[in-house]
């Protein structure tokens, strides 16, 4: 045996992403993915092909440390935003379902009608730089007392958060609409990924890369700014809800919490007005794909508003 293939023998190729990382089997055996070095098979059939299971379950556990301390924050969320329905089969273990692998599947069977929407060209820099001095006026009118309530939010909603969504429809805790919880949780994990190709597309700088007095309130995400993914996702719950209880008194309400859920992201430093408004754009082309994506997952919060 020559040496690629002895090396080869004792090797375990992940896909990640599109391209591939090698492990070996003794580091194989730490992550828990299978005794010796081999694969469960009721790991991999929990995901669809080409999604990076067997990456995204070994980084997972390769991560585990280094995401403790977040976890244990949301840890202190779990019972609150634990329903009574058994979310664990729908959203896993965490309350922003890692791999809706069912929507996501379909999503990719789809993929042709959403990866090339007719967004808007991000702006040139000099218009961003004229953006940016609003998003200064914006910086110190932050730190009067007048926007306490506008610093709070911008804190909380750096992670996953749904009572913006639900106060509006009257609900204070999830557990009351399992169901629409449930659909807002995969919307977001949707949201996420097609939200990320269309940021590497355009690649476009923060504003505190354009103009360096911007100073943000909180850490800036590392990937590019356009589109905002906040934006599309608060202004996506709110045209999907629309479809799924048309008759709901909040849908108005609802439309402009989505609004402010976006613009905190301005407040904060982190995303331009045209991020924002590209993020509605592509919220409301979207929708049409999510109906047909969701389209379970929707009838079945229609069921808990009728």
């Amino acid at each position: 045996m020559n040496p690629f293939s002895t090396f080869l023998s004792k090797t375990w190729l992940l896909a990640v992403g599109d391209s591939f990382e090698t492990v070996d089997q003794e580091t194989l055996k730490d992550t828990g993915l299978g005794a010796g070095g081999v694969f469960e098979a009721s790991t991999l059939l929990a995901t669809p092909p080409g999604a990076g299971a067997a990456s995204a379950l070994f980084n997972r556990n390769r991560n585990r440390n280094r995401n403790r301390n977040r976890n244990r924050n949301r840890n202190r969320n779990r019972n609150r935003n634990r329903t009574s329905l058994d979310l664990a089969q729908a959203v896993g273990d965490t309350p922003d379902i890692l791999l809706p692998w069912q929507e996501v599947d379909r999503l990719h069977r789809l993929r042709e009608h959403w990866t090339d929407l007719p967004l808007p060209l991000p702006p040139s820099p000099a218009e961003f730089h004229a953006q940016t001095l609003g998003l200064l006026e914006k910086q110190a009118a932050l730190r009067t007392y007048e926007e306490e309530g506008r610093r709070d939010e911008i804190v909380r909603e750096q992670e996953l958060e749904l009572s913006g969504y639900l106060r509006p429809l009257g609900v204070q805790e999830p557990g009351a609409v399992p169901h629409t919880t449930a659909l807002f949780l995969i919307l977001a994990r949707l949201c996420e990924e097609i939200g990320l190709r269309y940021k590497d597309r355009y690649d476009a700088p923060r504003p505190g890369v354009i103009n360096a007095r911007i100073k943000p309130f909180v850490p800036t995400p590392r990937h590019p700014t356009y589109p905002s993914n906040h934006a599309f996702f608060s202004y996506a719950v709110a045209f999907v809800f629309a479809r799924v209880a048309p008759e709901h008194p909040g849908i108005a309400e609802l439309f402009l919490s989505a609004r402010r859920i976006a613009e905190n992201r301005e407040w904060a430093g982190l995303h331009y007005p045209a991020d924002t408004a590209a993020g509605r754009a592509l919220a409301r082309m979207m929708t049409p794909v999510f109906e047909v994506v969701l389209e379970d997952q929707m009838l079945l919060a229609r069921s808990e508003w009728t």
